[in-house]
């Protein structure tokens, strides 16, 4: 790869410009996944003496062993029963099977991703679009080893970078972060192939370098998620679930845990315990009991 400085000296800001302003213009419900791929190729890339080509510094990072991550399941107004239907075997506490996966940020139709929330549960939250009084179960793992994340959308300015060099960088890093971040409603889920193009083709280093990638939060803004590879979720172990609702006060979440969820023993199902109980305390001691 050559040095990003001759490459950015060959990127023209106005066609640059131009070429951004084109790309939202587009019908992307007309476009093939393939030519998406093109479109967003098109933009970030230049003609350079070494050929037309695209040079990006994605930022990287690590979460250190330790660190909990957090997954949010909505739970049906029919799904009370205990154990609950959608929470009552250690798969259910993962990425959902294959066959109904349908496309999301990262990952294609049928493509199962774990997706999760790092340190704060309630991005996980939001990202479910849980109202308050609503029942969830916490899915809350914990790495066992430091997780290696590639940042989508962070600023990365390589050193030596002139003034001019740093506006180019970050009007390509900010034209793939804010195309990766687009808001996708019901009905849209077609934009989907622009954010998975880039987490895939531009940000996806080798599995020794990376286990998930980093990006901002949709519906949190100043959050992060995290994505991890189907073969990097083995750095998590799956502490229990919580099954909860919350209550919104200003900027606070207030978490109202109704009882936990744990790997029976036989590595197939789970049990549930009280808040309150001696399980309960082992595994989540921060749960207190008189705020319950």
């Amino acid at each position: 790869m050559i040095p990003i400085q001759d490459f950015l000296r060959y990127v023209d800001l106005s066609e640059l410009h131009d070429k951004i302003c084109q790309f939202r213009e587009l019908d992307f419900k007309k476009l093939s996944y393939q030519e998406v791929q093109n479109e967003i190729s098109n933009v970030i890339t230049f003609n350079t003496p070494h050929g037309n080509i695209a040079v990006l510094t994605p930022g990287s990072g690590s979460y250190p062993a330790g660190t909990r991550f957090y997954r949010v399941r909505s739970i049906d107004e029919s799904d009370r029963n205990i154990p609950l239907k959608s929470m009552n075997k250690i798969c259910d506490c993962w990425e959902p099977p294959s066959s109904i996966v349908s496309a999301g940020r990262l990952n294609k139709e049928k493509e199962g991703l774990l997706y999760t929330s790092p340190m704060h549960p309630h991005i996980a939250v939001e990202e479910m679009k849980i109202k308050d009084g609503q029942l969830f179960s916490l899915i809350v793992y914990e790495a066992l080893e430091p997780v290696n994340v590639t940042i989508i959308g962070a600023a990365s300015n390589p050193e030596g970078l002139s003034k001019d060099e740093i506006l180019k960088s970050r009007m390509i890093q900010d034209f793939l972060r804010h195309e990766f971040i687009r808001d996708v409603g019901s009905g849209t889920e077609y934009l989907y192939r622009i954010s998975e193009s880039i987490a895939k083709d531009y940000f996806d280093l080798p599995p020794d370098f990376h286990d998930a990638w980093c990006y901002p939060s949709v519906a949190k803004k100043g959050g992060y998620n995290t994505c991890f590879r189907p073969a990097s979720r083995s750095k998590l172990k799956l502490c229990g679930v919580q099954i909860a609702s919350i209550t919104r006060q200003n900027d606070d979440y207030l978490f109202h845990i109704k009882m936990i969820a744990k790997d029976s023993g036989d590595g197939q199902t789970l049990s549930y315990h009280a808040v309150g109980s001696e399980e309960q305390s082992k595994i989540f001691p921060e749960i207190s009991v008189a705020k319950i």
